[in-house]
């Protein structure tokens, strides 16, 4: 059950040469994480410590409802099995409610996050700093969590997908005593570009918006 909780780091976070650009005000809730259904996002990833290489889909699909909520649905499939993020939105950014797990031949597994745990804020500007605390449910097990986020401002970065220029997010995560550290790009209008986080790396090699019925 541990393994299974340690797994489910948050969505949606190789080392290149970076300018670090004027600050400038974000605004607007999607202009750098695509909710609509359909987007689709291609990232080649690899893990920390053995460098293997795989190839990680991301996608937002049709919300949920659950309990009465309505959820944006994150999900993301890789060779080691498929992640579903529900999300919450409001004025204040994305937070994640709850995640399934679900590998080969197994059931989805869901961990909840009391309360939901932020993944995006909105209203990004120089001095944000974001102190989160809340717990990790599994099954009968809860692990007490603690998240801080900042804020590190704009980069030019380069990946397989071309070159964008990115909000950039820190996370300091402590899980029972367990800390990790990730960073997080973002372009406006196309989502995470890059990823780099406690055991695995990725980076944006395709991405595909909805398609516009006529």
């Amino acid at each position: 059950m541990n393994r299974i909780i340690k797994s489910l780091t948050p969505f949606f976070t190789i080392f290149f040469a970076v300018r670090i650009l004027a600050q400038e005000p974000v605004t607007g809730p999607e202009e750098y994480f695509p909710l609509t259904v359909g987007w689709t996002w291609e990232y080649n990833t690899y893990a920390n410590d053995t460098k293997e290489e795989f190839v990680m889909t991301v996608e937002i699909e049709k919300p949920e409802t659950d309990n009465g909520t309505t959820y944006q649905i994150l999900t993301q499939k890789d060779k080691r099995g498929r992640m579903r993020s529900f999300l919450e939105v409001n004025e204040e950014g994305i937070f994640v409610k709850k995640t399934g797990l679900k590998k080969s031949f197994t059931p989805e597994v869901f961990a909840v996050h009391e309360p939901a745990i932020p993944l995006f804020p909105f209203n990004l500007h120089n001095d944000l700093n974001i102190d989160w605390e809340g717990k990790l449910k599994v099954a009968w097990i809860k692990k007490d969590i603690s998240l801080h986020i900042e804020f590190l401002g704009f980069e030019e970065i380069t990946v397989p997908a071309g070159t964008f220029k990115c909000v950039k997010l820190y996370f300091d995560q402590t899980r029972d005593g367990e800390r990790s550290e990730e960073y997080a790009w973002y372009a406006r209008n196309i989502g995470q570009v890059k990823y780099i986080g406690g055991t695995y790396t990725k980076e944006l090699t395709a991405f595909y918006k909805p398609t516009i019925k006529p």
